[in-house]
């Protein structure tokens, strides 16, 4: 029961700025010596208990005797306060960025599917490969704020400021933000300003001369070796033009190499070349950088589904709530959220966001398997949205469209399936385009390799989007595969029909 007398409101604005919950449910309990305040939440956890005991004391010098935080089950779940703090906080977790959640991002984050934690935090340079959407920047940023709890260094550059440029002077700018970001350490560090002086000179020219900038190399090297050890995290890499991509790595690696320096790349792969062989530039794979492949979910979807319900408890237990479940009307409606997400984690947690949204319009107390198809229907024009962003400029979009379209025809018409195989041939253009539909989540991979026909002859399997023929009037017809996200038998993959080049 809300009443609101006295300082009341004011206790939960500061409950608030505490706990990140708004408005919750409360009670006044008239006391001979004042008023005691009885906060109401599904499951509480320590932090919100913490926060009670921290505005205690101030709130006792307005007459009120006591603030206690109790467990409390809402009528409608789904529009309950807790609900609402979960939807805010999931579509903050839909953008990671440097900053996102702060200093509790390490203690929130939910392990990927293949444990690459480990990886991430050793003293070598990685390359993070992995579709929009499936963790890459979320691993690492895991890595970043691990290295800040050991006051160890870090630089973050957000490639998204570098977004398809070429020139000469990129290269310039990057040792600038680097420099930027540093500024506490290099205002003590003689060397550091003066070569942080030299950049901006050059820079300032307007003529940006590479050999003007290699010849700097070694004193940029210097500088960076005067501040000590450090991880240079580099986020969304591809989205800098492909042809800079190598010359831009061979620059910067030419300065970290074997200088205690260790670079963090994320990056889309179909759209991103670390090597450039004719002028032996870059970062050659595996002698100079490790990749670490965070997609290919439905390969394992039993630990797809495991991963994806896990990021959305450790959201839904911050905001208050027991589990995500607790919000759902049957288990059914998660194993169809991870089904339709193809197991793409952001794609997972928009959709929910986007059936919490559709559910609370129609009134419902809880989330259901029709609310989350409604959300996975409109997820296809984004994707495509994306599609034109990922390969704007590019000569590519035309042929991934045809391509698209093709795929769609073959199955959902032709053998009214929603997955088939494709031969892993390199040197053809058909996989090439297929391996960039998978990229941008229009595909989804569910068997790295199998065996038809004549030996030494590999397939991929593959499963189309949800979104691509549900709005398709043969639609009804079409034979789902693996609607339950159970691992697959060889022997069922083998009867899927195989995508050929016309």
């Amino acid at each position: 029961m809300n009443v609101n007398v006295g300082i009341e409101p004011e206790v939960l604005i500061q409950f608030a700025k505490l706990s990140g919950l708004k408005n919750p449910d409360f009670e006044v309990k008239p006391r001979p010596n004042g008023n005691a305040i009885v906060i109401r939440i599904a499951e509480p956890s320590e932090r919100f208990f913490q926060a009670a005991l921290d505005i205690s004391a101030a709130a006792e010098s307005s007459g009120i005797t006591s603030i206690t935080v109790k467990k409390g089950i809402p009528k409608n779940r789904i529009q309950s306060p807790e609900a609402r703090y979960f939807l805010r906080v999931l579509s903050e977790s839909l953008n990671i960025n440097r900053f996102s959640f702060g200093n509790e991002f390490v203690a929130r984050y939910t392990r990927s599917v293949s444990h690459a934690e480990d990886q991430i935090l050793a003293r070598a340079n990685h390359v993070v490969y992995g579709r929009r959407g499936a963790g890459k920047s979320s691993l690492l940023l895991y890595a970043m704020r691990s290295r800040q709890e050991i006051e160890e260094i870090s630089v973050w550059i957000d490639m998204q400021v570098f977004e398809k440029r070429h020139d000469s002077a990129v290269a310039i700018d990057v040792f600038l933000e680097v420099f930027r970001q540093l500024a506490e350490i290099v205002q003590l560090n003689p060397i550091a300003q003066s070569v942080e002086s030299e950049l901006k000179r050059v820079r300032g020219e307007g003529q940006h001369d590479e050999q003007k900038l290699r010849m700097m190399l070694p004193s940029i090297r210097g500088a960076l070796a005067s501040i000590g050890p450090m991880f240079i995290f580099l986020d969304d890499f591809h989205v800098l033009d492909i042809e800079a991509q190598p010359k831009l790595l061979g620059l910067i690696y030419s300065v970290t190499r074997g200088n205690n320096i260790y670079l963090k790349l994320s990056a889309i792969e179909t759209l991103t070349r670390t090597w450039n062989n004719p002028e032996h530039a870059g970062l050659q794979i595996p002698q100079d950088a490790q990749t670490i492949r965070l997609d290919y979910n439905l390969t394992m979807p039993e630990r797809a589904s495991e991963h994806i319900e896990g990021i959305l408890d450790a959201h839904a237990k911050y905001c208050g709530l027991p589990s995500v479940k607790f919000l759902c009307n049957s288990p059914d409606v998660l194993a169809r959220l991870v089904w339709v997400s193809a197991g793409v984690p952001r794609d997972a947690l928009n959709m929910f966001t986007q059936a919490i949204t559709k559910a609370t319009a129609l009134n419902r107390g809880r989330v259901t398997v029709s609310d989350v198809n409604m959300a996975t229907s409109e997820m296809v024009s984004q994707k495509m949205r994306e599609l034109d962003v990922d390969l704007a400029g590019s000569s590519d979009r035309p042929s991934i469209s045809e391509v698209l379209e093709e795929v769609k025809d073959f199955c959902v018409k032709q053998h009214k399936k929603n997955a088939f195989l494709v031969e892993i041939r390199n040197s053809e253009n058909l996989y090439r385009d297929v391996l960039k539909l998978v990229d941008l989540r229009l595909l989804h991979v569910i068997s790295e390799g199998v065996t038809v026909g004549e030996a030494g002859r590999k397939y991929l399997a593959l499963i189309l989007d949800y979104g691509l023929y549900t709005g398709v009037r043969a639609a009804p017809s079409v034979d789902l595969f693996n609607k339950t996200m159970q691992r697959v038998s060889r022997k069922e993959l083998r009867t899927l029909p195989i995508l050929k080049s016309s």
